[in-house]
């Protein structure tokens, strides 16, 4: 199981059909909506996936939509399926905080004791800690007795938030709040219980008033248990040394309780875009608190930390969203799902924003070593389709 954890924490989805739905190729000027296409085809090919999901936006229109592949044995994938979208919900849960923020129902920089006055650390963790990974609280993925193991023998249990806290608080602290960097799904699982408290609203009625209703994510939906409505995308995995349909596999582990999703192709990239590519679903200062680099510098390895160091230009952490070059990214690692999205917003395209999401699944022969860190073929083909359509600034390859 060591590959599902390590490559989610350093993060937390032929005999083919194909549908193309693209508009007015213009838009997607100076790349060639073709290329894309090659490029799509060439990784579904060459990494013998099992199905990949593509969708470019320009300008918040999209110009490029494709499904190759099958959503499960003899079904063919469509744009139309649902797959858990995963880390992209970090970027719901710091847009809600962002703007319960401005309506002054919390405070990004006030200790949550405020609100969790018995949990350790209250006094001096703040929102904003949460949402950059700076809080310090061990990440309950990494704890290998407590969660992992148990995981493991049952991928089909529920685990509450306060379980998934009780994990974390078990394992000793790394760094004191706000000293260092370290990816941790336990400060998520945290903030939603802050924000809940802080409202008197349970994180699903927030999440659905504040993210999925105003973005008009009609494919997207929270469920804290493995729900995924038809159509679905199924994974498979053989992370635990034997390959199995993964789909329903419960996620409750992975986000703050009302926010783990499932989405389409297009939700995903629709609400990315919106969130981070440009004003307007957020306001300018709210936008800028999640995707400005002020971390660029900040943190250091330490021993018994393998996702603590120092974040540079190539990987730092904004709000909920991971920030490389220019561009801001999620990418999704768990169950069976590899999947990505990122966004070169506006400001640094000259006022045009480009966002790029995929979805993949794989076949036993899709991956070499099961046992180690899974590579996410969804990501590098983002990443390959960012180099095309910005050659004077892709992102870093991973």
């Amino acid at each position: 199981m060591r590959s599902l954890f390590t490559a989610f924490s350093c993060l937390l989805l032929i005999g083919a059909s194909a549908e193309m739905a693209a508009a007015d190729p213009s838009p997607a000027q100076p790349a060639d909506v073709t290329a894309i296409g090659d490029i799509v085809r060439a990784q579904f090919d060459a990494r013998d996936l099992n199905a990949l999901i593509v969708e470019v936006r320009v300008d918040g229109e999209p110009v490029f939509s494709e499904a190759l592949g099958e959503a499960m044995t003899g079904v063919p994938a469509t744009t139309e399926v649902r797959f858990r979208n995963g880390a992209v919900g970090l970027a719901y849960v710091a847009a809600l905080a962002l703007k319960l923020s401005e309506e002054g129902a919390v405070e990004l920089d006030a200790p949550i004791s405020r609100w969790l006055p018995d949990l350790p650390d209250a006094d001096t963790v703040t929102i904003r800690m949460l949402a950059n990974m700076t809080a310090g609280y061990p990440d309950h993925v990494a704890n290998q007795d407590g969660f992992v193991e148990p995981f493991t023998e049952d991928p089909f249990a529920t685990w509450t938030p306060d379980a998934l806290i009780a994990v974390s608080l078990s394992m000793p602290r790394r760094f004191a709040p706000g000293t260092n960097w370290d990816y941790s799904h336990s400060d998520y699982v945290i903030l939603g219980q802050v924000l809940t408290a802080a409202t008197g609203k349970p994180m699903h009625q927030l999440m659905q008033d504040y993210i999925l209703t105003p973005l008009n994510l009609t494919g997207t939906f929270g469920f804290d248990n493995a729900e995924i409505p038809a159509p679905v995308l199924h994974g498979f995995t053989a992370e635990r040394g034997f390959l199995e349909d993964a789909t329903f596999w419960n996620p409750s582990w992975t986000l703050p309780s009302g926010a783990i999703q499932v989405a389409t192709i297009s939700d995903m990239a629709k609400s990315f875009d919106a969130i981070v590519g440009a004003d307007g679903f957020l306001s300018k200062a709210a936008r800028q608190a999640m995707i400005t680099p002020a971390l660029i510098g900040f943190g250091a390895p330490l021993e018994g930390c393998p996702t603590c160091h120092r974040l540079t230009r190539d990987f730092s952490y904004g709000l909920g969203t991971m920030l490389q070059g220019d561009w801001v990214f999620q990418t999704p690692l768990f169950g069976g799902y590899a999947a990505s999205v990122g966004t070169l917003p506006e400001e640094h395209n000259d006022g045009r924003r480009i966002t790029i999401a995929a979805v993949a699944t794989y076949r036993p022969s899709s991956v070499a070593d099961w046992s180690g860190a899974l590579p996410n073929w969804a990501d590098q083909t983002v990443r390959l389709i960012a180099a095309e359509l910005k050659p004077d600034n892709p992102p870093p390859m991973r």
